[in-house]
């Protein structure tokens, strides 16, 4: 069997790896015995330290700071990990179809790597023990309450609200896998520095909504008496932004479809050998997609037009 970490890089382990994460990733590599370790074999070798993995690698995707998707899915995921903690897991919980699950030696291998370079530079200012009542049992099931409460502001569309909450869990993550009570306390400052900063966004945003409300019924009045002005009927000229709204949202749709296909067709058929004809391709999809954006807004104009004429803003 080839070892997930070659010999070589064993050997040098200690000298070039020798914190608290890295011990711990190679202490997972040379346990490993199977060509696929399932996923369950390798959470079990990390012990507890697999909650602060699991908490790291969900909170990564969801520093992108956009509402939406992103933060809701993650978000959730982070609060059934930190309601395992609360409750007083010692090891991650999975589903057991998920537990037996194998990794292939290839990924692991390359995971474990990346995660080694990642874990020096994240250890130069880690000290493993260090508070160590900060990262222990107990105190892992107290600090789960702020875990839960920054998950919970990762799932609210807030632009710009996942940034601060999930450095705060980075940092918790971190300090329980290096078993560091000091990267605990940096995440719990940051955790309050991140609810001061969710309440100002709040505050902000529904500012900024007030303002954005008076400014288009201000627009809507001005319209709707300029068109008064020189005769237009109101009503005639809400049908036809509602028809021209129609047409441009079936030209987006139509556009989009076939942006969507063309990229399909670039995946399915890529000639290295034909490389102008291949940019000519790489062109004509990015005409698509500006064609289909353009559409798109023009079709939440006229949208946004029809409801100006009919009162509704």
């Amino acid at each position: 069997m080839n070892d997930v970490v070659s010999n070589e890089e064993m050997s040098s382990a200690p000298r070039r790896h020798n914190g608290p994460i890295s011990r711990r990733l190679i202490a997972i590599a040379r346990t490993v015995r199977s060509d696929e370790p399932s996923v369950g074999e390798l959470f079990d070798g990390l012990e507890s330290e697999g909650l602060g993995l699991t908490l790291l690698l969900l909170t990564l995707p969801a520093l992108i700071p956009l509402p939406g998707p992103f933060g809701m899915v993650f978000g959730t995921l982070v609060a059934i990990v930190a309601l395992q903690i609360l409750f007083g897991a010692e090891r991650l919980w999975l589903p057991e179809t998920l537990r037996r699950r194998p990794v292939p030696q290839r990924l692991l291998r390359k995971v474990i790597r990346a995660g080694l370079d990642w874990a020096g530079f994240a250890e130069r200012g880690l000290r493993e023990d260090r508070l160590a009542w900060l990262t222990g049992r107990r105190a892992r099931m107290l600090l789960a309450l702020p875990l839960l409460l920054m998950a919970v502001t990762i799932i609210l569309p807030i632009p710009m609200g996942n940034v601060m909450p999930a450095l705060a869990l980075i940092a918790a993550s971190i300090g329980f896998m290096a078993c560091d009570g000091l990267a605990v306390l940096v995440a719990l400052l940051i955790a309050m520095a991140a609810v001061v900063w969710t309440a100002v966004l709040l505050y902000t945003g529904a500012a900024a909504a007030d303002y954005a409300a008076t400014l288009l019924a201000g627009l809507a009045v001005q319209l709707r008496a300029m068109l008064e002005s020189v005769g237009v009927d109101l009503g005639f000229a809400a049908g036809v932004a509602t028809t021209f709204a129609t047409a441009a949202g079936i030209t987006a749709l139509t556009f989009w479809i076939q942006a969507i296909r063309h990229r399909q067709g670039r995946r399915a058929a890529v000639d290295p050998a034909e490389p102008p004809r291949e940019r000519s391709r790489a062109l004509a999809g990015r005409g698509l997609v500006a064609a289909a954006s353009i559409a798109t807004a023009a079709t939440a104009i006229f949208i946004a037009t029809r409801f100006m004429l009919t009162g509704s803003i």
